[in-house]
Order: C-alpha cells, then structure tokens, then sequence
C-alpha cells in the first residue's frame, strides 16, 4: 500500500501511542475500547486524561502495554508545583508513561530557565517510577528556530523523549519537522510524532523521518481492520 511494506506497518504498531480516549468529551468505556483496541493490535500505549487513569491500568494490566497519562495539558501553564503533583498522583495510580507540556508562554518569551527547570523538578517526581518522560513542545506555535532551541533544551534535560504536538494546539506533525529534530537531537533522544497523523502511510512516513513513537486515533484501527491485520 502506498510503497509501504508489511514490516514498516510492523514496526509502526508497535510504538504506537493510541490516544483516541484523549479527548474532551471520551467516556469511561471509551477508554475501555481504546484499551481493547491496543491489546488486540499490541500498540505501545494508551493515552487518557487521569480521570479514565484507572481504567487504563486495570484493562493494560500484564498486556505489555503502558498507560499513559498527560501532565500540564494542554498549555504547559500550570504551575510547576501543579504538574509535579499530577506527575505524582499519576505515578502512585499506576501510570507507566508521562507526557508534559513545557511551559510554551515561559519559553516564547525567551525564559529557557523557568521552562528548564520546570521539566527538571517534575522530572524528578517521576525518576524514582523508571518511567518514560516525554516533553511537548508544541511545535505548531513555534518558528524554525524557536523548534531547534526548544529540541535542544529537551535534549540538555535529559527527558526520554520530545514530543511535537498535543493535539489540542495549532499545527501538526510533519516529516519536515521530525527530520529537523532528529537532526538537531542526534541519538540521544526519542521523538514522539503527535498530532494530525492521518494514516498508516504518514506514520510511516513519519518514522522514516526519524520518529520513533507517533500518536494516532481509530483511523488506524479502521485501517487495519479494512487489511485484516494480524501481528
């Protein structure tokens, strides 16, 4: 399909981070099904807000699955103390991956060390879990330069992962933005490819680029379902 091969479908299932329950309006059972959905196809994790967080650990429990939750979402302008303790809380529940939003008003503004130091104190509520540490940056707010500096501070953080997208903001993922990333992180750092990831073919297209986990909703699910698609 598309000059996509069986194993570049593989590969992308598999670090698949499934956030069809992150929405405004998802219900209990909708998290239910979206855990359903990443059991069946074996996807990397799934995401909701903590509210449904309990959910996700029972339906996930021994699946090899994460649950993940997000932390200062979806602006990254709680305060520092606030995201500590959603990171906090989220752990002590049972969440296996996090995701935090940088504080983006702190870092247009030019104040690298607020936004620094505000990854830096709720990552280290979340080092004693042992659990992966994403960092959005929202790209879609940011110029081309602003993108390179805010890659690099995540890098200088030591966070697992930086992450292009909430979904919730302007803009989306691209291969153009992935590639300069990956370009300015080098190695040394995941990329987590989020927001208006389409289909099967962009995620590809997405971890060709260099991602290496990428967010998407139940198109994806629709479109292995249409392949009949067995891992």
């Amino acid at each position: 399909m598309y000059n996509v091969t069986d194993q570049e479908i593989r590969d992308l299932v598999s670090v698949i981070d499934y956030s069809e329950a992150l929405t405004i309006t998802a219900s209990a059972e909708d998290a239910r099904l979206a855990c359903n959905d990443a059991r069946k196809y074996g996807f990397r994790a799934v995401v909701a807000f903590p509210q449904h967080l309990g959910i996700l650990v029972d339906e996930l429990r021994d699946s090899g699955v994460r649950a993940q939750i997000p932390v200062g979402f979806p602006c990254g302008g709680t305060t520092t103390q606030v995201k500590c303790c959603e990171a906090e809380e989220g752990l002590t529940r049972g969440a296996t991956d996090l995701d935090m939003v940088m504080n983006i008003a702190a870092f247009k503004a030019g104040d690298y060390t607020r936004v620094a130091d505000d990854i830096a104190q709720v990552m280290a509520v979340a080092k004693p879990f042992g659990v992966p540490f994403k960092v959005i940056i929202e790209i879609g707010v940011l110029t081309e330069t602003e993108k390179i500096t805010a890659a690099k501070l995540v890098l200088e953080s030591g966070a697992d992962f930086v992450k292009t997208c909430t979904g919730f903001g302007p803009g989306r993922a691209t291969a153009h933005d992935i590639g300069l990333i990956r370009e300015t992180v080098g190695d040394g750092l995941g990329i987590k490819a989020s927001g208006g990831v389409a289909s099967i073919e962009d995620g590809v297209a997405l971890m060709r680029a260099g991602a290496t986990v990428v967010a998407m909703r139940r198109f994806l699910v629709t479109q292995l379902e249409n392949m009949a698609w067995v891992r």
